[in-house]
């Protein structure tokens, strides 16, 4: 009886537990507006033609000290079907007509202080849990550097560290308002963009998420970010955003990624087109798998770096007209693997070269340096800006086609 007593106690507690605190903080979905981009401009940018002093005015707030800084743009979702309606068109809300989502911005030098006057535009709170995506522009890094921006975002408790971040040469906010061609919500049709890079070797998306960014600026180390341009209602990802520690230097171009991605070795896959054995013939290299090893090695004060790069992929495409043999001549398949080889090698180098003339040692020179031959590191790590842009790199690579697909 005893135990019986003991055990309806036990299911009387749990049952009082479920019920006292199973959803004491519900909200409903139509109750939150979440938020899925944001965007940041410089202060003076993003101003919609023809808008009058009345609208600019509620896009901003009295600030008693500093100066009008930043524009913080939210991308929030409409819950429901997406709205009809013709492109470019704007809606109520400040985003584009026919999306899921519309934008709501604000002016000031805080961004906390920014996204909570902004609750003055928004009938409900705004919710960060689910936010995919940060498009910061240029003029606005430029303006006050990198870490200041992303401060707020690396402490606030809704962030989540996985969030995707651009930098963009125009206006960050027109980004916001873009309409994906499947109408998907354009913060998390941005996000997507860059999960790509598994398949782009162009695409920088490894090692650049917003909890990336926190780890390299608490170290204090060059970074890179990826570049989205918008023109003629075409978004896209390519090249990436150089920063030295937090400043921003310049951009790295798409072939230059793909150096930088084959150095650090976080490329997934590839495609690497070289010339035939004539002019007009082109042979495309699909990179299946790879092993890249970086060395550091100190010869007296002299300090270079060594790259191994051995690849396995397929030959994916053979545009040869007229050919006479097939892809199959092993004398051919030869040819194309040293070729291939020789055109990495000016791929790795090209992007070495770029990083190297911007001063951005985002290469992990440094990483290696300091982890192989700490004592030389302790010598020159306060002179490391000064001697990474002559720093030798000697690159070997050896590639092998394994498979020539089923066409002969």
């Amino acid at each position: 009886m005893r135990d019986k007593g003991r055990i309806s106690g036990i299911l009387l507690v749990i049952i009082i537990a479920m019920i006292s605190s199973g959803c004491w903080d519900q909200r409903e979905l139509q109750d939150r507006n979440f938020v899925l981009a944001v965007a940041i401009d410089a202060a003076e940018a993003g101003e919609q033609p023809g808008q009058s002093p009345a609208a600019k005015a509620n896009e901003t707030f009295a600030q008693p000290h500093g100066e009008k800084r930043y524009r913080l743009s939210q991308q929030v979702l409409r819950l429901g079907p997406a709205r009809g309606g013709g492109e470019g068109q704007q809606d109520s809300g400040g985003g584009q007509a026919g999306g899921r989502t519309y934008v709501l911005s604000n002016t000031g030098q805080s961004l906390f202080e920014i996204i909570r006057d902004t609750l003055g535009q928004s009938s409900k709170p705004l919710y960060f849990e689910h936010i995919q995506t940060i498009v910061i522009s240029e003029a606005a890094v430029q303006q006050a550097g990198l870490k200041p921006i992303v401060d707020f975002f690396l402490r606030d408790a809704e962030m989540r560290w996985r969030i995707k971040v651009f930098i963009t040469p125009g206006e960050a906010r027109k980004i916001l308002e873009y309409v994906p061609p499947n109408k998907d919500a354009g913060g998390i049709y941005l996000a997507n963009i860059l999960r790509n890079h598994v398949k782009n070797i162009h695409v920088a998306g490894t090692r650049t998420d917003l909890g990336n960014i926190s780890v390299m600026l608490g170290n204090k180390q060059d970074l890179i970010i990826p570049r989205l341009d918008m023109a003629d209602n075409i978004v896209k990802s390519s090249g990436v955003a150089l920063f030295n520690k937090d400043k921003f230097v310049g951009y790295a171009d798409a072939q230059a990624v793909a150096g930088i991605k084959m150095i650090r070795s976080t490329e997934k896959s590839a495609i690497i087109t070289v010339p035939g054995d004539k002019a007009d013939e082109v042979v495309a290299f699909e990179l299946f798998m790879h092993d890249t090893k970086l060395a550091a090695h100190v010869d007296g004060d002299q300090i270079y770096f060594t790259l191994d790069i051995s690849m396995t992929g397929n030959l994916g495409e053979y545009q040869a007209p007229g050919q006479i043999k097939g892809a199959a001549d092993p004398d051919f398949i030869r040819r194309i693997e040293v070729k291939t080889a020789a055109e990495v090698k000016r791929i790795v180098l090209y992007g070495k070269d770029t990083c190297q003339a911007a001063g951005c040692d985002v290469l992990n020179f440094s990483a290696k340096l300091k982890a192989h031959h700490p004592q030389t590191w302790a010598k020159v790590k306060d002179r490391w800006d000064e001697l990474f842009p002559y720093i030798p790199l000697v690159v070997s690579v050896n590639v092998v086609i394994a498979q020539i697909g089923e066409h002969r």
